[in-house]
């Protein structure tokens, strides 16, 4: 009925209908397979006159798109994606939020049509309207959206195509000001995340590019800045998680990037982290610490009188990979500090000692046992000449 509806010449009717079918696909459940029949006349809609039937035409493809890849697929084979990348084209900033609604969820992977996005010049026009638009916080969210799914896709040579666009540069100088120069946020706190999630997700999928990509990223004006600010400053959990995660891949990348992320003052923000936060957030902080560590050498700007008592507790968890991180940090301290320095802060840690020969007795992985026994012989050892 409604696709007839959609078939008809009445205007109303059509628009009547699209508000149905896109509440349809807006719910869980299944019900967004059924609206597949329409998919051809949704498509039509896009080359509408009509701005409203363009919109919601693009609103409910926007919709189905999300629902996975296997009707992604169908909704390529029907011809959608080319009018949505258009209709990015419009300078109606309304058609424009929901065409990259629609385009950011086409943009996930799998798909078989992902290269066809930048054969369409996709980044380009992404660029050429965050250009244009890049004081509305409204269209800069939804572009940053579809960024962020380019980047989560691409290629490194697709990746070098996002950053030639100058996109992230935008992205990065809208986000700085959604901060505000002092850290005080510009808009409401749920306006702020809304903008600075897509853009952080767009930064973190580059910095997990090759390694010049990193340091290109890290080389930009502000960026190690906004990650700190977003980790002192924000009330969002969704942003800190999301620029400790950023964090963790440009530390991992080279001791130059480590250093700008230490010189930035970082630290202490991380540190406060692993003292305070819960065990999901803390992960994120351990892996930039160990980060910079490693690749950094930096152990000595570490605190690490008040780190090893918290990764004495990670050695202590369930976590398995929050486990292989406290032994990781125990290690580093007893191979990049004096000897006696390195036993001595783990001596310090009550039960210290006893957590290593507990987890001797209940790992199930040969890798970790072994680092742990060799740090227990390294301990003993130790305290025997000191004797």
């Amino acid at each position: 009925l409604l696709v007839g509806f959609l078939a008809g010449a009445d205007a109303e009717e059509k628009l009547q209908s699209l508000w149905c079918l896109t509440n349809i696909t807006a719910f869980e459940g299944g019900l967004a397979e059924r609206v597949l029949p329409a998919t051809p006349y949704l498509v039509a809609l896009l080359g509408s006159e009509d701005m409203e039937l363009k919109d919601q035409a693009a609103w409910t493809l926007g919709n189905l798109a999300s629902e996975g890849p296997g009707i992604r697929e169908q909704l390529h084979a029907n011809g959608a994606l080319k009018p949505l990348v258009e209709l990015a084209n419009t300078d109606d900033r309304a058609l424009l939020q929901t065409a990259c609604f629609a385009l950011s969820n086409m943009a996930r992977k799998p798909s078989s049509y992902f290269d066809e996005m930048f054969e369409l010049q996709l980044p380009q026009i992404v660029a050429r309207q965050m250009s244009r638009l890049q004081k509305d916080a409204g269209c800069m969210k939804e572009l940053s959206w579809v960024c962020a799914y380019l980047a989560a896709g691409s290629s490194e040579q697709q990746i070098d195509v996002l950053l030639a666009t100058g996109s992230v540069d935008v992205i990065l100088e809208s986000a700085l000001a959604a901060m505000g120069s002092d850290g005080a946020a510009a808009h409401s706190a749920a306006q702020t995340s809304a903008l600075l999630i897509p853009a952080i997700r767009t930064l973190g999928n580059i910095a997990a590019g090759t390694d010049s990509q990193t340091h290109e990223l890290v080389c930009k004006p502000g960026v190690v800045r906004l990650l700190v600010q977003c980790i002192e400053s924000t009330s969002s959990r969704a942003v800190e998680k999301e620029s400790l995660w950023v964090l963790s891949s440009i530390t991992a990348c080279c001791k130059a990037d480590v250093d700008a992320v230490v010189d930035a003052g970082v630290v202490p923000d991380l540190v406060r982290i692993i003292e305070k936060q819960n065990f999901d957030i803390k992960k994120e902080a351990a892996f930039s610490l160990l980060n910079i560590a490693i690749v950094g050498g930096r152990i000595g700007d570490l605190p690490s009188e008040q780190l090893v008592v918290e990764f004495v507790e990670f050695v202590r968890s369930q976590d398995e990979e929050l486990v292989r991180m406290g032994v990781q940090f125990i290690s580093i301290l007893f191979d990049q500090l004096p000897k006696d320095v390195g036993v001595g802060l783990l001596r310090q840690v009550a039960g210290g000692i006893d957590a290593l020969e507990t987890l001797i007795a209940v790992t199930e992985d040969d890798d970790t046992r072994s680092t742990v026994s060799a740090l227990i012989d390294q301990y003993y050892g130790e305290e025997t000449e000191l004797q």
